[in-house]
C-alpha cells in the first residue's frame, strides 16, 4: 500500500513540476515584468494498481477506502522575468502550496499539505506581427514538500467494529527540466494562444504508513516505500490573455497528454502582471551619453590636422562718459 502510494505522488508531482504558467506576452528589452498566479491542480489515483492486502481485515476493498480517487492541490505562484534585446527574456519563479488546516482528501481522512518549488528559465519570440507568434522556452523547476495524513476507519472482526487510526507520512524532492513551444496570435487587447510542452523529471517520494488497532482482534499494519516519477511527461496547453498599456491578465489550462494516467492530470491558475521600468531602457542610456563631455579629435577623417581654437577674447566694453562737475560726489576731485 505504501508503494502504490508512493507512486501514485511520483507521477502527480512530477506533472505538476513540469508547469510554468507562460504567457506570451513579450516583456521589452531590460524591462522588469513581475506576474501572480493563483490555481489549483488534480492528482489521479489508479486504483486499478492497488495491492492485494495481506491482512485480512484491510481486504475487499477496505485498504482501498481509505484513499480518494483524487485529490487537489492548490498552488500559489511569483514570476519576475526580464525582457532581452533579441526578443526573448528570462525569468526566476517561485511557488507554494499549502492546503488550509483540517483539509479533506476523503470522507475519513485529513491531509495537511507544504510544498514549495523554484525554478528558472529562458524564452525567446519569433515572427508576430501579421503572422502569429512563436514562442519557445526552456525551464528547470525543482519542488520539495511533504504530506500528512490522519484518519480513522471501522474495521469488522470477530462480529465486532472497531475503529482504527491511520497515520502516513510523505515527502518528496523532484527536479523537472522542461521545453515549451506556444503559438499566439493577438486580436485587439486579446491574445488565446496554445501549444505543447515536454518534461523530464527526476527525484524521488517516500511514503510511511502506519494503521493502529485499538483492539486485539485486528492487527496493527505499518509500511514504507518509496518511487521515483516517470521520466518523461508532455502537456498540452491552451489559455487566453487580455493586455493593457501597462498590465495584463491571463488564464490558462495544462493537460497531461503523455505518460501514466494520461488526460487525468490537469492543473488551471488565472494571473496578472505588470511591467517597470528599470532604468535601462535606450532613452535613458541617450541621455547619459549626452552629458558626456566629447573629447575634440586629434585627427580629422582626412588625415589632416584640426587647426587650433582660437583663444576666447574679452567683451569690449564702451568708454564710460565724463561726470560733470556738478554732478561729482563730494569726494571726487576734477584736475584741469
Amino acid at each position: 500500500m505504501s508503494q502504490w502510494l508512493s507512486a501514485q505522488m511520483a507521477q502527480g508531482l512530477a506533472f505538476n513540476a513540469g508547469s510554468n504558467f507562460d504567457p506570451p506576452q513579450e516583456v521589452k528589452g531590460y524591462y522588469l515584468q513581475p506576474d501572480v498566479s493563483f490555481g489549483v491542480g488534480l492528482i489521479p489515483f489508479d486504483k486499478r494498481q492497488f495491492p492485494q492486502m495481506q491482512n485480512s481485515q484491510l481486504q475487499n476493498g477496505v485498504a482501498q477506502g481509505l484513499f480518494p480517487n483524487s485529490t487537489l492541490f492548490p498552488n500559489f505562484a511569483l514570476h519576475l522575468r526580464m525582457g532581452l534585446p533579441w526578443r526573448g527574456d528570462l525569468y526566476v519563479r517561485f511557488a507554494d502550496a499549502t492546503t488550509p488546516s483540517g483539509y479533506r482528501i476523503s470522507p475519513t481522512m485529513t491531509a495537511q499539505v507544504q510544498t514549495n518549488s523554484f525554478g528558472w528559465g529562458i524564452r525567446q519570440h519569433m515572427f508576430g506581427g501579421d503572422y502569429p507568434t512563436l514562442t519557445l522556452g526552456a525551464h528547470y523547476n525543482h519542488v520539495q514538500g511533504y504530506t500528512k495524513l490522519r484518519g480513522a476507519f471501522p474495521v469488522s472482526a470477530g462480529g465486532g467494529t472497531y475503529d482504527n487510526n491511520f497515520t502516513g507520512n510523505i515527502d518528496w524532492s523532484i527536479n523537472s527540466f522542461g521545453l515549451t513551444a506556444i503559438v499566439s496570435q493577438t486580436f485587439g487587447r486579446w491574445t488565446p494562444f496554445g501549444g505543447l510542452g515536454y518534461n523530464y523529471a527526476t527525484g524521488s517520494t517516500h511514503v510511511d504508513l502506519n494503521l493502529q488497532s485499538q483492539d486485539f482482534l485486528v492487527q496493527s499494519v505499518a509500511g514504507q516505500g518509496s518511487d521515483r516519477p516517470e521520466q518523461s511527461q508532455g502537456r498540452e496547453i491552451v489559455g487566453l490573455s487580455y493586455d493593457r498599456d501597462t498590465w495584463s491578465a491571463f488564464a490558462n489550462g495544462e493537460l497531461k497528454a503523455l505518460g501514466q494516467m494520461e488526460y487525468r492530470s490537469w492543473i488551471v491558475q488565472v494571473g496578472a502582471a505588470l511591467p517597470f521600468d528599470i532604468g535601462f531602457t535606450k532613452t535613458v542610456i541617450k541621455r547619459k551619453r549626452a552629458a558626456a563631455p566629447v573629447e575634440p579629435k586629434s585627427v580629422l577623417d582626412d588625415g589632416t590636422t584640426p587647426p587650433a581654437p582660437r583663444p576666447a577674447t574679452r567683451p569690449r566694453v564702451a568708454p564710460s562718459k565724463p561726470v560733470p562737475p556738478e554732478q561729482a560726489p563730494p569726494d571726487m576731485i576734477f584736475l584741469r
